[in-house]
């Protein structure tokens, strides 16, 4: 069980305005993307000229057909992703900051192979801070920031509005061939290995990372030379209250549905986060070379993936006492 100091240490305290603030913001993004998703699936069959004809048509025909960002470099907003009062709101509201960045990370920022896979842990139930710290990277790494672009699951850009803020902050479709030509074009990549499930398996008071199956980014970064950021996320897993409840149902439906369905409640039994400190921390950036260039072997491959689960155990280990979190194991699986 926590400590009563360690939980006081890992609460924010937001005022209740801002309490307020971060509940009617966070709330509204939700609520616009179902309502936009609702227009463009029953829409069409109820206007079917004024929706279906000169919106949805138009809409569709030009995103999935023409202008497919999300396979290519993505479509970026800056000034958006730093700006826009929503994501202000819920970085002072969730206290969200990063960690001392290491000298070796702040090295590679500066020199002429400005480049690596961040590998950010964990997923959490809605990873709400990999949207709010987009607008925070070209501040702390001012090279590799501005051009990070975040690996996301394709049904995101399906969907209207959701489609439009994950191209904005940074997101492009986590196909192997977009995340190669990322790095060919001497971009940098971050991608939640995790994933779905990591998601599901999310438990409030428990810091669980699904990583012993996930060896395609460490992969990726010995085929191109490039090194990998061990990154972790403190207050993540404690954003939403949990339940593991039709788990095997819902796991089945992840599956082979490819959907995932977290049950959680946030503040007021909302789908805002629980006001819960979160800080990112960052590790020494890991280069694994293969003997042969661009050519890992499996064994080569699994030791690199053993030395990274090792480095993100480390690296978990060294904050977590300072940030409220000694009473924690991180568990992987």
């Amino acid at each position: 069980m926590p400590t009563q100091h360690s939980a006081a240490r890992r609460s924010s305290n937001p005022t209740f305005s801002l309490a307020i603030s971060a509940f009617f913001w966070c709330n509204s993004l939700y609520l616009i993307s179902v309502i936009c998703s609702l227009l463009f699936l029953i829409g069409p069959f109820i206007f079917p000229r004024t929706l279906g004809i000169f919106v949805v048509l138009p809409y569709l025909s030009w995103n999935l057909l023409f202008k497919r960002d999300e396979l290519q470099f993505g479509s970026p907003w800056p000034y958006f992703s730093r700006n826009y009062p929503g994501f202000c709101v819920l970085r002072r509201y969730l206290e969200l900051n990063f960690g001392k960045i290491p000298e070796k990370l702040i090295e590679l920022d500066a020199s002429d192979k400005a480049q690596a896979v961040f590998a950010v842990s964990p997923h959490g139930t809605g990873s709400d801070f990999r949207i709010l710290m987009d607008g925070m990277l070209s501040q702390i790494l001012p090279n590799m920031g501005p051009k990070i672009r975040a690996l996301a699951a394709s049904v995101l850009f399906r969907i209207p509005f959701v489609r439009e803020m994950a191209l904005w902050t940074g997101c492009v479709d986590a196909r192997r061939s977009v995340a190669e030509s990322l790095i060919d074009a001497n971009l940098s990549i971050l991608v939640v290995p995790g994933g779905m499930d990591e998601q599901i398996r999310t438990e409030y008071g428990r810091e669980i990372v699904y990583l012993k199956k996930r060896k395609g980014f460490i992969k990726l970064a010995m085929r191109k030379g490039v090194s990998v950021v061990p990154v972790y996320v403190f207050g993540s897993s404690d954003a939403f209250h949990t339940s593991n409840f039709l788990f095997s149902l819902r796991h089945w439906i992840m599956r082979n549905l490819r959907m995932c369905i977290p049950i959680a409640s946030g503040l007021w039994g909302s789908s805002c986060p629980l006001p819960v400190k979160t800080t990112i921390v960052m590790g020494e950036p890991l280069l694994f070379t293969p003997n042969i260039d661009g050519q890992p072997t499996d064994d080569e491959l699994d030791a690199a993936h053993k030395d990274f689960m090792t480095a993100l155990t480390k690296l978990f280990d060294e904050h977590k006492e300072p940030l409220g979190y000694a009473d924690r194991k991180l568990e992987i699986f």
